[in-house]
């Protein structure tokens, strides 16, 4: 496909989805889809001039920060493209990086590039992006999705070993997912991978998963299932599940079937998956009202908040899932987004709500892209951005003990600089990571975006944060 062709289809697929940009309060069912040429968006332009950054201090000593380092920026992506859809990875010696249509690889220790290519390259065909990375730490293999070269399906790949440079095998192309499968997320457990997604080929963009046999897949061979669940639109994110090797069954959390408000959210458990007759087993746990925000602010203007109210990364650990979203509470009139963090039990007869945390640095502070993990002792680490007026959009990291505490942003740190305009911003992005260093267990790392000094040009930057939670 000739790169024309290519740039007149994205941006044809703009506008339908900005038709749903004008009610952020109610979303339309419409594909974020690919990663949009920067040149067909209007920059925002600042009001007056911009005020000097002020950004929200940390309430107590900062978080331990180990190994910090800028990730792929926009000048990098190859792409010439937005948002970044950040999405990272953990596993050996290795940090691996994804954004719209570009993968790295860096050094653990140190934070060198090791492999940075195209995923054309990488796929070895043209893809049309929006990749997810995970590190199956069990089967200590690396596995990449995205949009295949037709948009009608989606790339699988899976490596040789657990060295992402010791290559991967031949892409697996999963083809009969229905058309345009859009916001795939990745999960595992012992026998299977799983990649839920938004059909908008032939189920009205509500999600279906693809049930991979791993050992299959492993020795070379596709073989898998596509299920439709009960309705649940934008995101239905499968666990990933780390010390585990159980089987049998693979749970998902998400909200309770909308993108626009609730007072539940659900959890779902999948079991008889490597067959055409899966089942499903739904829980609706009450938690703290939530409704899709409408406002985030910067220095002289404002932050899209499309899309928020959708989880996006979970982790199952010691019986445990952690997830998070963003979205705006009642206290300050469902105007604002804040992050969310839930705790699920499922290791008795049935799923309950253990911890329900919420991200709010202060009144007009926007929480946006958070993401969470647990550690092996079951302290949280979470990564998240903000703004407002007095602060840029930066990346925030923080990590908190077992007990249950209101002081949840006592050791929250910044970790990125605060200086830069976000001047395009239709969109505010698709997925941040947070995720355990499996070689110690106790080590979070943590990618997200930001915009630095030099946003007007670099419009959009990514980094990566290795921290820990204090001892108390």
């Amino acid at each position: 496909m000739k790169i024309n062709s290519i740039l007149i289809a994205l941006v044809c697929e703009l506008c339908l989805i900005f038709t749903s940009l004008s009610a952020q309060q109610a979303p339309t069912r419409v594909p974020i889809g690919h990663p949009v040429p920067f040149w067909s968006q209007p920059p925002a332009v600042p009001i007056g001039h911009l005020p000097p950054a002020n950004p929200q201090a940390p309430i107590g000593p900062v978080v331990p920060i180990g190994l910090s380092f800028d990730g792929i920026d926009f000048l990098g992506s190859n792409c010439g493209c937005l948002p970044p859809d950040t999405n990272l990875a953990v596993g050996n010696n290795f940090v691996v990086e994804t954004v719209n249509i570009q993968i790295r690889v860096f050094d653990r220790a140190t934070g060198n590039v090791l492999l940075d290519e195209p995923l054309q390259t990488f796929f070895g065909a043209f893809s049309g992006g929006d990749p997810f990375v995970v590190f199956d730490d069990n089967a200590q293999r690396w596995y990449v999705s995205a949009f295949d070269s037709s948009d009608t399906g989606l790339f699988l790949a899976v490596s040789n070993d657990a060295n992402p440079l010791d290559g991967f095998l031949p892409t697996f192309d999963l083809t009969a997912v229905g058309g345009f499968p859009d916001y795939e997320k990745i999960g595992f457990n012992k026998d299977a991978i799983f990649i839920s997604f938004n059909d908008f080929g032939s189920n009205g963009g509500f999600a279906r998963i693809a049930s991979i046999d791993k050992a299959a897949a492993l020795s070379g061979t596709l073989t898998y299932f596509v299920s439709t669940p009960k309705n649940q639109f934008r995101a239905m994110p499968p666990a990933q599940f780390h010390g585990d090797m159980t089987g049998g069954t693979e749970w998902f959390a998400s909200t309770d079937g909308s993108d626009s408000s609730g007072t539940t959210m659900r959890v779902t458990m999948m079991t008889n998956y490597l067959s055409n007759s899966p089942s499903f087993t739904y829980t609706s746990l009450p938690v703290n009202a939530y409704q899709n925000a409408s406002t985030a602010n910067q220095p002289g203007g404002t932050i899209t908040t499309f899309p928020n109210t959708t989880t996006f990364q979970v982790h199952f650990r010691n019986g445990n899932l952690v997830t998070a979203m963003a979205s705006a509470l009642a206290k300050d009139g469902f105007v604002f987004p804040k992050g969310l963090i839930y705790v699920f039990s499922v290791s008795g007869a049935t799923p309950t709500l253990v911890r329900e945390i919420d991200l709010d640095p202060g009144a007009g502070v926007a929480v946006q892209m958070p993401s969470v993990d647990q550690d092996i002792n079951g302290r949280l680490g979470m990564n998240w951005f903000e703004s407002s007026t007095k602060e840029f959009m930066s990346m925030w990291v923080n990590a908190i003990g077992t007990k249950k505490t209101k002081k949840v942003l006592k050791n929250a740190t910044d970790v990125t600089p605060n200086a830069g305009f976000m001047s395009f911003n239709f969109r505010i992005g698709d997925y941040s990571t947070t995720v355990v260093d499996p070689n110690d267990g106790l080590t979070f790392w943590g990618a997200n975006e930001f915009v630095g000094l030099n946003g007007g040009s670099d419009i959009w930057s990514t980094h990566i944060t290795s921290f820990t939670a204090p001892l108390k």
